[in-house]
């Protein structure tokens, strides 16, 4: 299973476009696209204490978008304390009439490169370099 999930890891690097990886003490949360047009996004959870651990589900990038904010909002925010859900709203807002796959790849950027913004100890991988965080994780 492990083997499957580090599979998806390395595969969410291919399209040179920036995924998303947010590791808790509970779960690794990904979403990545799937397409070369980013048109399509596969979002991934590997839950460490199920015994089949692995969900994925391919979407659109609309609804692709709704499912990372939620997790961001209500996920994330659970588990990070600090977590910034105002500034998240604030950043969605400027991207709002944009198509979904420029929301998801404007906000998983704003998220890697100004993560300070978001909180002081967001758990996210920011490159392919630290993808191994997640690898030994599993």
């Amino acid at each position: 299973m492990s083997e499957e999930f580090k599979n998806l890891v390395d595969q969410s690097f291919e399209k040179g476009i920036n995924p998303i990886w947010i590791y808790t003490n509970d779960y690794i949360y990904g979403m990545f696209p799937v397409d070369d047009g980013a048109s399509r996004w596969m979002e991934v959870t590997y839950d460490f204490d199920s015994d089949d651990p692995i969900l994925k589900k391919e979407r659109n990038a609309d609804l692709s978008f709704q499912f990372l904010f939620e997790e961001l909002e209500k996920g994330v925010s659970y588990y990070i304390e600090d977590f910034n859900v105002n500034n998240l709203k604030q950043f969605a807002a400027t991207v709002e009439n944009k198509s979904g796959s420029e929301k998801l790849t404007a906000i998983i950027n704003d998220l890697i490169n100004n993560t300070d913004k978001y909180s002081a100890n967001l758990p996210i991988i920011k490159s392919k370099n630290d993808a191994n965080i997640l690898k030994e994780k599993v």
